[in-house]
């Protein structure tokens, strides 16, 4: 009876990754036992038509010398006789990374997945396929847990992220080694895999066997233990997602809510608007953020990536920080005055109606005064706010209502230092509308025009 064919990747592993029939790969091929072992059967899967494209792609680090130029040439050769599209290019990591300030090993992941991307699109490819596996996935929950780690680290690496497939985290070394036997095929060693410079190679070569003379299988038990902390992450988020929605405006958070919600759900929160504007993250910059929950008004913080961290009377930003800025124009009474802070869209009308909000306003069109203007705050504007007891300071009426600083930058009505609608708050006692008022102006703000 003739020998079942080895299988390292199936219909179920593909599926693990969102990859199916119409899925066009792009194998990420250093020329290594991994990476050869995913070329071929990748071109098996081809072949029983459960992938829709193969393709394949190098990069040349220019660290190794003759070596890595042997690599690519094996690369290419086994590429022509599979009759697999490939690609390939030359970079200078070390120089790159003196450049840049950043290790050999953080310089080789950056620019190599730099060309990936490049092949991708240049081969109109779905997804980079890569070959990590059971092993590498041991390794990079210890490389986490050695440096602190929640359970987001943890993690490990994940069967996709974008564009980014591995289907073979469930695959052992021994067994892409018996593949390979099993196959005859030849692939190239890379020498640098047994210096202990880099902290995943001591770790592959020195800390992985001491911790299987306690456990032959620490490889399966730290998988095992990535699953199980997936599972709690996956949960975890989904609570810091429902906690947002109740906490969020759209813009900020509330601050005091925050500070009250567990800690695991709120550095959740944090964590997720961090990396939606810069994506180089650390725990610091999170727990510097919850502490503002419990800040002075008005405190700001700034994060990598030029962006900051804030907080008004009851709200917490993190983004851009909003700067002033200065404008000024004639205020047209029967039509549009646009500003960059949005517009004022204002026309006569008959009667006077309740209104919904600071963003709409009646005013006695006869009390204003000639030289109207819509501009930016300055320092001595007076308002007498509708229904107040009396004219004050712009900036004391902000502060005794609490606006926040994304809202103090309004479009005002002036003349002179004096304030007649301040948008989105409200209009000047000195020119509501009364019983006596014969020409209502009515003004709407629109912030988004």
């Amino acid at each position: 009876m003739a020998q079942r064919q080895r299988r390292l990747i199936g219909t179920k592993e593909l599926a693990a990754c969102g990859c199916g029939p119409d899925e066009r790969v792009l194998v990420a091929f250093s020329g290594g036992a991994d990476s050869t072992a995913l070329l071929l059967t990748m071109k098996e899967r081809l072949s029983e038509g459960e992938i829709g494209g193969l393709f394949a792609a190098h990069l040349n680090h220019g660290i190794r010398g003759e070596s890595a130029n042997r690599d690519q040439r094996f690369c290419e050769s086994l590429c022509n006789e599979l009759n697999i599209p490939f690609a390939s290019e030359n970079a200078d990591v070390p120089a790159y990374a003196k450049a840049t300030g950043q290790s050999l090993e953080q310089a080789a992941r950056e620019l190599r997945y730099e060309f990936l991307e490049r092949a991708r699109r240049s081969f109109s490819a779905d997804v980079i396929m890569t070959a990590h596996h059971r092993d590498d996935q041991a390794e990079t929950v210890l490389l986490h847990l050695i440096r602190g780690s929640g359970t987001c680290g943890l993690t490990g690496m994940k069967p996709r992220n974008g564009f980014i497939v591995r289907p073979m985290l469930n695959v052992g070394k021994e067994e892409i080694l018996a593949y390979l036997t099993e196959k005859k095929a030849s692939y190239c060693d890379d020498e640098t895999n047994e210096e202990n410079s880099l902290a995943r190679n001591r770790i592959r070569n020195e800390l992985i066997p001491i911790l299987r003379s306690y456990n032959p299988g620490i490889s399966e038990a730290l998988c095992k233990t990535a699953t199980l902390c997936a599972e709690d992450d996956l949960l975890l988020n989904h609570l810091s997602e429902e906690a947002e929605r109740e906490i969020s405006d759209g813009t900020g958070f509330n601050r005091t809510a925050l500070g009250s919600l567990p800690v695991a759900l709120s550095s959740r929160i944090v964590r997720r608007r961090l990396l939606a504007q810069d994506g180089n993250v650390t725990e610091a910059d999170i727990r510097r953020v919850l502490a503002l929950a419990r800040a002075q008004t008005g405190t700001k913080i700034e994060l990598p990536g030029g962006i900051y961290a804030w907080t008004d009377a009851k709200m917490q930003y993190i983004g851009a920080y909003p700067e002033t800025m200065s404008y000024e124009i004639a205020f047209v009474p029967e039509g549009k005055s646009v500003t960059p802070r949005g517009t004022f869209i204002s026309e006569r009308v008959s009667r006077w109606k309740p209104t919904k909000d600071g963003n709409e306003a009646y005013l006695d069109k006869n009390a204003l005064p000639e030289g109207l203007v819509v501009r930016s705050r300055k320092d001595g504007d007076r308002f007498y706010p509708l229904g107040a007891p009396g004219e004050r300071k712009l900036s004391d009426v902000l502060t005794d209502r609490k606006i926040s600083k994304e809202q103090r930058d309004m479009p005002l009505l002036c003349c002179g230092n004096q304030v007649y609608y301040a948008a989105g708050i409200t209009c000047s006692e000195r020119v509501k509308v009364t019983p006596q008022t014969q020409e209502i102006l009515h003004i709407i703000f629109n912030r988004g025009d």
